[in-house]
């Protein structure tokens, strides 16, 4: 009877320093990553390529750019990138220009009231000369897909916001055919600054090569016809609105290091 006492007063003294430590005893989980092993291509690593791009909607002058893109990733889920856009076809007229230009009168001979001439009309219509952009990039998913199960590839899809810079160009600013002081039609061509917004992805075809398509918005004030807007007849800053211009890109795009890094 003396031991069974002992052994239960032996036990409930025990029981609080072993409590403790259960408590204490880390667990070798404990500040562990949630994926082991992960591939990490974005972590810590510079991203530089080239490739083309569409503008989409215009009024009146498509544009083909070529499209060149570095960024760094400072973290496998964000990154800074600059982009930019240089026009290849500043002739390359829209749908909606060429039926302008074919109900237009063409001959200057012929007397017209309010429209223009067919040549002063395309004179002064302006076009994208070329875009410089900056960006930050969130990229909140990412992961890897299987193409009829056999061929596997990783990829990443993101969102983008910056501003930048815009230069509209055109074929003539100032046609002799305007009048009056101030004129009463003027090419809209200067340096704007833009809003660049939109969203992208990745498709890696390799460690340190990937497909990019990035699909935005920049959002500036224009007036692509350079005429009277507002009716007050004259062209000038009051005949600006805000226009979204949209910008479909596709480019090649390299990493580096090389080597992709492996989380622990």
């Amino acid at each position: 009877m003396r031991k069974v006492i002992a052994l239960l007063l032996g036990g409930i003294v025990c029981l609080p320093a072993m409590a403790r430590a259960e408590k204490e005893r880390k667990s070798p989980l404990t500040d562990a990553p949630v994926i082991r092993k992960r591939l990490e291509l974005r972590d810590k690593r510079f991203e530089f390529g080239v490739g083309a791009g569409v503008s989409i909607g215009q009024d009146f002058h498509n544009a083909l750019l070529l499209m060149p893109k570095l960024s760094y990733h400072f973290t496998d889920w964000i990154s800074l990138a600059v982009v930019g856009g240089f026009n290849a076809t500043p002739t390359w007229k829209s749908s909606f220009n060429n039926d302008i230009n074919g109900a237009l009168p063409a001959d200057k001979s012929q007397p017209t009231i309010k429209s223009p001439y067919a040549a002063d009309a395309q004179a002064t219509m302006n076009h994208l000369g070329y875009a410089l952009l900056g960006q930050v990039e969130f990229i909140p998913l990412s992961g890897k897909i299987a193409l009829l199960s056999s061929l596997f590839s990783y990829f990443d899809f993101y969102v983008l916001a910056g501003g930048g810079v815009v230069n509209l160009a055109a074929k003539d600013p100032m046609p002799d055919t305007c009048g009056g002081s101030p004129p009463k039609c003027q090419a809209f061509t200067t340096t704007e600054v833009a809003g660049n917004f939109g969203v992208g992805a990745h498709a890696f075809l390799t460690h340190w090569m990937a497909l990019n398509l990035e699909f935005r918005d920049l959002l500036y004030k224009n007036n692509a016809s350079g005429r009277d807007v507002n009716g007050d007849s004259v062209t000038d800053t009051h005949d600006l609105e805000w226009t979204n211009n949209w910008i479909f890109s596709l480019n090649f795009q390299f990493f580096a290091p090389f080597k992709a890094k492996i989380s622990r």
